[in-house]
């Protein structure tokens, strides 16, 4: 697996959104799991019942998109990975130190490109400006998608 999505992508896999489409043709072009850790799953769970309490959607569709989302990860498209989260924290602290002045990322952003670093991926999927930046400037091959 050579690429890390960030959550922003990642939820336009379960849900309706203007890049929906296009982050599916990407993510069949690919054809690859997706690498899933506790963070996306983290992160999807609150966004899609924020998209409830916001009244775009019912909280059952929120469910129902977590109960997809659970059953890729049963079938393989979602790769579920345990990281060295200690590892993962460090480095994001660094990162935040060394670039936030500079991108304006912040703590999540800062994350994921620890995460992407930290696993060893060449390749970050994002439709987040500052993370992009953020991946870009450490030599990750960046895809906004979004």
């Amino acid at each position: 697996m050579s690429y890390y999505y960030d959550t922003g992508v990642l939820l336009k896999l379960y849900t309706e959104e203007p890049e929906s489409d296009a982050v599916r043709s990407f993510f069949i072009k690919c054809a690859e799991p997706i690498p899933f850790l506790g963070l996306h799953h983290a992160e999807c769970t609150t966004a899609l019942h924020l998209k409830a309490f916001r009244g775009e959607c019912s909280v059952a569709q929120a469910n129902r998109a977590l109960s997809d989302l659970a059953e890729d990860v049963r079938s393989g498209v979602l790769h579920s990975i345990n990281p060295d989260w200690s590892a993962i924290w460090g480095k994001s602290a660094h990162l935040a130190q060394s670039y936030a002045a500079i991108t304006g990322c912040r703590t999540l952003d800062a994350l994921h490109v620890a995460c992407a670093l930290e696993l060893g991926y060449g390749r970050f999927v994002s439709s987040n400006m500052r993370q992009s930046k953020l991946a870009e400037l450490l030599g990750l091959k960046v895809f906004s998608l979004g």
